[in-house]
């Protein structure tokens, strides 16, 4: 199946952008979120250090007496409204919703929600983490928050947990929780970020369209680059084709000049006694005239010879018979016949429609290729047959026999005299098993490895290119099938191929 570059692109751009876009907003929104929490975070400190400096000393005698008062008593101290009030003042024109202020034992001695005041919050994380001399901070949405004795809603509330150091000992003494409303700045936060992401999606649109344009270019160019290297491929494909058959030129040639011979020594043998059958053949038709001619039934003859045609008679051959005539026509027909069938075998093997596919009787195509084979080969090396009933499969028929001559031809040429390659043919698994071993020398174990790379031989310059194996590897692989290979030296070797069949939807068949 062609790989279909631009389409790929798109899909992949675009997930690509998708998920860039999406990590970076959410990055810009993490570092902003961050960002601001570190400010409000300095912002707080800073009015705790405010209160720290102005009020703690007021603050001090609730924290230290708190664990002897109950919740009523801390709730109705008359200082409370006044501290109420100074810390309203203090917080005027900022973004501070709620203070609370906790003893050492998380008991809320303070709260500018009057409400909460002697809630237990020793339990509590922020406070815990307080109390061990650490600033935190937790960013939280609320439906409704109370501020201040009124209810807010929908709001965005960082809340900061700070212990309250003292100046004369170092020794934490309480612990400031303070409530900001950051609403605003995680709109602005959001504005920013969908700011961020339009531009970036602008950015990589204009990029997407620059490589876009850059890669339907190659495209093209590789489609093109493609199409001619599969050409080429062709090209050599049908080379190494023709190679494999130029080595059998001369057997093939002393199978056609055999029963060419004969067929030419018996026509010219015909000829000159059909020559010589001329003047009989003329008497015989004059007297069929006149046996025409007359009705009486009786017809008499005087023949008149001169000298000469007494000679020719003397001359004519008498010993060729009627059934000798019939023989030689029949061995000059068989003859023809056997041309006619070789000629018809080498067309089929040489035919140049490598990509179509069809259904192929493979025990026929393998039948066409060691006729072939055998006109070369002689009948030195015996070449024995094990077809196994298997269906037609679904394939370019001129590539699977190219695949069987080089296999076939191979192993002719590593099979001593009087030596045997045995083709066998089986289903297996809804994939045809065909394997060809012979009895010759085998293959050493460094080579082995090698013999699927192209241009790699052990042969002479005219010996092979090196290209049939691996030719016959890739038909092979782009059926779908797979080819292996075992051998033993002075045993054999035996190649063993695959194929299915049935060809997978979309197969591309390549030469």
């Amino acid at each position: 199946m062609q790989f279909r570059l631009v389409r790929y692109f798109t899909f992949a751009s675009l997930a690509a952008f998708i998920v860039v876009t999406s990590l970076l907003g959410l990055a810009q929104r993490h570092i902003a979120i961050e960002n601001m929490i570190e400010l409000q975070e300095s912002n707080s400190i800073n009015l705790t250090k405010t209160f720290a400096n102005s009020l703690w000393d007021e603050f001090l005698p609730f924290v230290k007496r708190a664990g002897t008062m109950d919740r009523e008593q801390l709730h109705n101290d008359p200082e409370q409204r006044r501290l109420l009030k100074e810390v309203h003042a203090l917080m005027r024109g900022l973004n501070v919703v709620k203070v609370k202020v906790f003893d050492l034992n998380g008991l809320t001695v303070f709260s500018t929600q009057a409400s909460q005041i002697g809630d237990d919050k020793s339990s509590n994380g922020g406070f815990l983490t307080a109390i061990d001399g650490h600033i935190v901070s937790e960013l939280t949405h609320r439906d409704t928050f109370s501020a201040f004795e009124q209810e807010i809603e929908n709001r965005d509330v960082l809340s900061s947990y700070i212990p309250i150091v003292s100046p004369h000992n170092g020794r934490i003494e309480g612990v400031f929780e303070v409530y900001s409303d950051v609403t605003p700045f995680l709109a602005s936060v959001s504005d920013m970020t969908w700011l961020v992401v339009g531009l970036v999606i602008s950015l990589l649109g204009l990029l997407y369209l620059t490589l876009f344009f850059v890669v339907k270019r190659a495209d093209n160019i590789i489609r093109v680059q493609a199409e001619e290297n599969s050409r080429v491929q062709l090209q050599v494909a049908q080379n190494e084709k023709m190679a494999s058959l130029g080595q059998m030129v001369a057997g093939v040639a002393h199978e056609l000049n055999t029963p060419l011979a004969f067929t030419r020594s018996n026509l010219s043998m015909l000829m000159d006694f059909v020559d010589e059958l001329r003047l009989p053949l003329k008497w015989g038709g004059r007297l069929i005239g006149k046996l025409r001619e007359d009705t009486s039934g009786e017809v008499h003859l005087k023949i008149r010879l001169s000298e000469r045609t007494r000679r020719k008679l003397a001359d004519l051959d008498n010993d060729l018979s009627p059934e000798q005539l019939q023989e030689m026509l029949s061995e000059s027909l068989t003859g023809l016949e056997q041309m006619s069938e070789l000629v018809v075998n080498l067309k089929e093997f040489t035919r140049l429609d490598r990509a179509k596919i069809a259904d192929f009787d493979i025990n026929h195509g393998i039948n066409t290729v060691l006729y072939i084979a055998k006109s070369a080969i002689g009948d030195k090396i015996e070449i024995v047959r094990c077809f196994g009933d298997v269906p037609t499969i679904q394939c370019a028929p001129s590539q699977i026999n190219q695949i069987f001559i080089n296999l076939v031809n191979n192993a002719a040429q590593s099979v001593s005299e009087h030596g045997k390659i045995t083709v066998t043919t089986s289903c297996v698994d809804g994939n045809i098993r065909v394997e060809v071993e012979d009895t010759g020398q085998g293959i050493p174990e460094d080579v082995l490895p090698h013999i699927f790379e192209a241009y790699y031989t052990t042969k002479d310059a005219e010996g092979g290119t090196g290209l049939g194996l691996s030719i016959s590897r890739d038909i092979v692989l782009e059926h779908g099938g797979n080819i292996d290979v075992e051998s033993k030296i002075g045993v054999g070797t035996k190649f063993t191929v695959l194929l299915p069949v049935e060809q997978r939807s979309g197969q591309a068949l390549a030469a």
